[in-house]
């Protein structure tokens, strides 16, 4: 049985009630938080010209995590009794956040740019970019930070104003994408045979599109070879495992069809003995 005689002494302690109140308030906070995720995706459901992609759920759902733990905080505040502590601070928001905002330019510089990338859509979580030199696929996009898993499963976070300056090169947003193979024939090699050995694999191929129309370039003569470029197209998410593979069957089908792939040869000559 609760001791009520107890109970009441604990509730006539202002600091019990006020203790008491907090923790609802935390509580009233997290849970809204929960709900508030599950709702904004069942309302992008519900109506049709409402189309949200994941990175923009994303952004919502961390907003109104700023936003209701914000207004917990002056909530806890008012339950403290600290009301005059809020007028004073923002009575000093002028002064302060002048010193504020150069204790944290760094900070809210990546916010901003954070906030610029969401609306911007440059690139969503899944595409596979390169930012700052590095290549990976965006795993999340953070209002401070975006991160992303390279090919070798290293996590790499670049801060936003980074991200922001930097060449964006996004692999991920066209459907198609052209797969270009470099590749070298020797100088007394036939190159209307070996054009049309190169085709002949990429038509076997099934995965290769037929338009654009795939082709063989000269692209320049080296010191040993003609440099030829093969470029087909293909759709995007096959893109590094046939790009591997192309350059597998072109060699073993230059090979059965002798066709040399030259490299650097060195002729030691050996004058006869006793002639300078």
């Amino acid at each position: 049985m609760i001791d009520t005689e107890l109970l009441n002494q604990l509730l006539a302690n202002e600091w019990v009630v006020k203790i008491i109140w907090i923790g609802i308030t935390l509580l009233v906070a997290k849970i809204a938080i929960k709900l508030f995720g599950p709702i904004i995706r069942k309302f992008d459901d519900a109506v049709d010209s409402v189309d949200w992609e994941d990175h923009t759920h994303t952004l919502i759902e961390r907003l109104i995590r700023y936003v209701v733990w914000l207004v917990a905080v002056l909530c806890i505040l008012e339950i403290l009794g600290l009301q005059g502590a809020i007028t004073t601070a923002l009575a000093g928001a002028g002064v302060a956040g002048i010193a504020i905002g150069f204790a944290a330019k760094d900070t809210l510089s990546n916010f901003i740019s954070g906030m610029f990338l969401y609306t911007d859509k440059t690139f969503k979580i899944g595409d596979i970019v390169e930012i700052d030199g590095k290549i990976g696929k965006v795993i999340d996009i953070h209002l401070r930070k975006t991160v992303i898993r390279g090919f070798d499963n290293k996590v790499i976070t670049i801060p936003n104003a980074k991200t922001a300056e930097s060449m964006i090169i996004n692999y991920s947003q066209e459907s198609t994408r052209r797969v270009s193979v470099p590749i070298g024939i020797a100088y007394e090699a036939n190159m209307e045979k070996a054009e049309k050995t190169i085709l002949d694999v990429i038509a076997k191929d099934p995965d290769f599109l037929e338009k654009p129309k795939p082709m063989v370039v000269v692209t320049g003569f080296g010191d040993f070879s003609v440099d030829l470029e093969v470029r087909a197209w293909i759709e995007n998410k096959k893109y590094v495992d046939k790009k591997v593979r192309l350059m597998k069957q072109i060699k073993i089908a230059f090979d059965k069809n002798n066709i040399e792939i030259p490299y650097p040869k060195r002729v030691m000559l050996n004058p006869p003995k006793g002639k300078k």
